[in-house]
């Protein structure tokens, strides 16, 4: 049987019938393990810190730029909307004459589920420059009360985070659109669905139907989820149950 025998940092290496451990050896082999564990959890901690910054940065520290561009949006709506010309009679137009120009607004999004103070304003388009800013028209489908799908898309976080709870609504949760003359409420008709982004069937006029004629005037809202890497979208449908005209319009 061999025998084992532990040496020092001076103990010469023996060859024969016993085997040596080299115990200096093991010391530094151990050292340097320990150092790597600590290099790796430093360089773990920092990148958790990095994370948690950004992550925080994501949901309140583009709030106040959301904040401006809301505040700037509401009172170039209200001003536009207050405007008359001298001894004209303003008559509420048909739905499909809203006019509508790329990044500006054209109504305010109401959604009592969300809380009592909750609203956005509408803009149009969808690009990062407009959904940055506030939630946006998808160009292409409907606009408010038309028959058909008028379709608006926003983010879950950045931008004030306007659609994060919008997974959370269910039927007869009311989405209501305020335009110049009128306020359409529109009645959300089931859970929400989660779809591929690449599924454009949900902006469909009748969505899920190409080339259906629609006979409903629907509303579609559109989110990511999951909200930090939107690898589906969250939709939540509605369909027009009043038009309310505004008094004096």
């Amino acid at each position: 049987m061999l025998g084992v025998k532990l040496i020092g940092p001076d103990t010469p290496f023996c060859r024969g019938g016993t085997s040596v451990i080299d115990y200096s050896a093991l010391m530094r082999s151990a050292v340097k393990v320990s150092t790597a564990i600590r290099v790796v959890g430093e360089a773990c901690l920092t990148g958790g810190v990095i994370v948690a910054l950004f992550l925080a940065y994501l949901l309140w520290g583009t709030g106040p730029r959301a904040v401006r561009a809301q505040d700037h949006f509401a009172a170039q709506l209200n001003h536009s909307w207050q405007a008359k010309p001298p001894g004209a009679r303003v008559i509420p137009p048909a739905a499909d004459r809203i006019t509508v120009a790329l990044g500006q607004p054209f109504a305010f999004l109401r959604i009592p589920a969300f809380g009592a103070k909750w609203r956005f304003t509408i803009i149009e388009g969808t690009a990062l420059a407009q959904l940055n800013v506030s939630p946006g028209h998808v160009p292409g489908t409907q606009l408010p009360g038309q028959a058909g799908n008028f379709a608006v898309a926003g983010h879950r976080v950045t931008a004030g985070n306007p659609f994060w709870w919008l997974p959370g609504l269910r039927r007869g949760d009311m989405v209501y659109v305020d335009t110049r003359y009128d306020t359409y409420a529109y009645r959300v008709t089931g859970r929400p669905t989660w779809v591929a982004p690449s599924d454009l069937s949900v902006l469909d006029p009748v969505p899920g139907h190409p080339g259906a004629r629609p006979r409903q005037r629907l509303i579609t809202l559109i989110t990511c989820d999951p909200a930090w890497t939107g690898t589906s979208r969250v939709i939540v449908t509605g369909v027009l149950v009043a038009v309310t005209g505004k008094p004096g319009a």
